[in-house]
């Protein structure tokens, strides 16, 4: 066929000029790529996008380069990968640059590895129930029947999660830019990547780029980051761990939990399995850099960093949180459902850091647990009464904030509790080492925390810059100092005050046997809350702060 009539109807779906009245086989199916559409499916084999920057030589598919186009004459507004190489790296990435949607063909297909990967492991499983003579092949047979829909459900949930991971990621690529660089760096250096290969942007193009990295190239390093922390914990007993059983049988659907609850533990690649599990789980609600940052920022191991992760999602409820937020699909703006999601990883940011800094290696999961949930669950619907002042007047208006970009009322005060509710661990620390009662902790706790105005002051280091590693220890160094100053504050006031004064009083006793200290570090605060962040001030600050209860403490 030498040309194929373009009626009305096919100009206007395609974006054709009104005089154009018959095309080739070949222009057609290039108008095809180029059409105006809200996606641009691709389920065939060849590569029909390259890079203006690639040559058809460079993509290797002779087949089609008389209709190939380049990601940036795209006028798709999403494109969608069902075949694999629909398009170069570096033509997803001009694509992407220009306002394109669109992710990778491992990302779009990773549903069916994933898929494959629960056909396997199952078969392998009840390979062994078979051998021992435990069920019969019709029998297994029966059994994947009923646990198919259940199996698609559980891929879906690992592809949801991942599709999250990256829509956040976009959020924050251009705040966290200086991160991923040095994530970049990181993983150059040690072998595990090649930016070339991979067509990752150099350090000098990160220089000059506006937003970050775009969806395709965080596909590619969000992928990076998961084999080598996979790598890293087959390395270590994490999986061996008494805890790490539930994550096995979580895998697994419900009717082979309840048919061959012993034959998980012997399974084969058990160990593989948990930590795939873990490792997925902690990236994509976590984020990219957060294994990174947390390590980069602590010291700590991937391994405690990711048990530290099992201890604040089950101490804070956030599983509940996080299933609150995929209930609203379609209901709420997926940007608020993103902002949920990133206010519970500024509370896992600082809660695991938190654990990995004043616990030792390897952390006790169930232990800390079992230890912090109790006291956490108890102060957390009070935290409104607890804080006082302006730092309750600045509770409230956070979680107006979240409300006023769609996210429902009763979501955003929660949400809001669970941000603000990071020094609950320290009130839990204070009440368990000290003996003295939670409540009364936690009300003098809050009561020191609005006195110094400590939400000022982490405000004020929240503001400091983080461009390279240094500068980010910093901060966290302020912060937790001026977390355990408080801490230290708390315990000296319930130490030396009587217990039969309400917590207000407890306090301005204090304060009176400790005037002169207290008044010059006031004044300190006062005057630093008026100027810019600064990080030799803040230092000088919490220095007078640590004094202040080391004097107190000498009284």
């Amino acid at each position: 066929m030498k040309s194929v009539p373009i009626s009305p109807q096919v100009r206007a779906a395609l974006g054709i000029d009104e005089g154009v009245q018959a095309l080739s086989p070949l222009e057609l199916m290039r108008a095809i790529l180029l059409a105006p559409v809200d996606l641009l499916w691709n389920g065939g084999i060849g590569t029909y996008v390259k890079a203006a920057t690639e040559s058809n030589v460079d993509v290797g598919d002779k087949a089609n380069d008389a209709i190939r186009v380049n990601g940036g004459q795209l006028r798709a507004r999403v494109v969608g990968e069902g075949g694999n190489l629909g398009l170069t790296q570096r033509g997803r990435v001009e694509f992407a640059l220009k306002g394109g949607r669109i992710y990778t063909d491992f990302i779009d297909n990773s549903a069916g590895v994933d898929c494959s990967d629960h056909e396997v492991n199952i078969k392998i499983l009840l390979g062994g129930a078979i051998a021992d003579g435990e069920m019969t092949t019709p029998e297994r047979d029966a059994l994947l029947v009923e646990m198919t829909d259940e199996v698609a459900e559980l891929v879906l949930r690992d592809n949801y999660s991942q599709a999250c991971a990256l829509g956040s990621a976009r959020a924050q690529a251009d705040s966290l830019l200086p991160v991923h660089r040095r994530m970049l760096t990181e993983l150059e250096r040690s072998g595990a990547l090649d930016r070339q290969i991979e067509a990752l942007p150099s350090d000098e193009e990160l220089e000059t780029r506006e937003g970050g990295l775009s969806a395709p190239e965080f596909s590619v390093l969000l992928a990076y980051v998961k084999i080598v922390l996979e790598r890293e914990l087959l390395a270590d007993p994490i999986a061996d761990e008494q805890w790490a059983a539930e994550v096995l049988t979580e895998y697994f659907p419900r009717p082979l939990r309840e048919r061959c609850p012993d034959r998980m533990g012997e399974h084969q690649l058990r160990r593989e399995i948990v930590v795939t599990q873990l490792v997925n789980e902690v990236v994509n609600r976590g984020g990219t850099s957060f294994v990174f940052r947390a390590i980069e920022e602590s010291g700590a191991s991937a391994a405690d960093i990711i048990r530290a992760y099992v201890v604040v999602r089950e101490v804070f409820g956030l599983r509940d949180l996080w299933a609150a937020v995929e209930a609203l699909d379609n209901q709420v703006p997926t940007s608020a459902q993103t902002m949920i999601y990133l206010e519970s990883r500024r509370l896992l940011d600082r809660a695991v850091r938190w654990l990995v800094s004043s616990r030792r290696s390897p952390l006790d999961v169930p232990g800390e647990i079992e230890r912090l949930r109790t006291g956490i669950t108890s102060l957390m619907s009070k935290l409104e009464s607890l804080f006082r002042g302006t730092e309750r007047e600045t509770l409230r208006a956070h979680a107006a904030g979240l409300a006023s970009h769609g996210v429902p009322e009763p979501l955003a005060e929660r949400t809001t509790r669970l941000v603000y509710g990071f020094g609950l661990l320290d009130v839990v620390e204070v009440a368990n080492k000290s003996g003295h009662e939670l409540d009364q902790v936690a009300e003098v706790y809050f009561v020191l925390s609005e006195q110094f105005r400590v939400d000022d002051l982490l405000s004020k280091i929240s503001l400091l810059p983080r461009e390279d590693r240094w500068q980010t220890l910093a901060r966290m160094a302020l912060r937790y100092d001026l977390y355990a100053a408080l801490a230290a504050l708390t315990a000296e006031v319930l130490n030396s005050t009587s217990s039969d004064l309400p917590a207000q009083r407890r306090v301005r006793a204090w304060e009176e046997a400790n005037a002169s200290s207290i008044t010059r570090t006031r004044n300190a605060i006062g005057e630093f809350g008026d100027s810019r962040a600064d990080l030799a001030a803040l230092s000088v600050l919490l220095r007078q702060i640590r004094t202040l209860v080391r004097t107190a403490a000498a009284v």
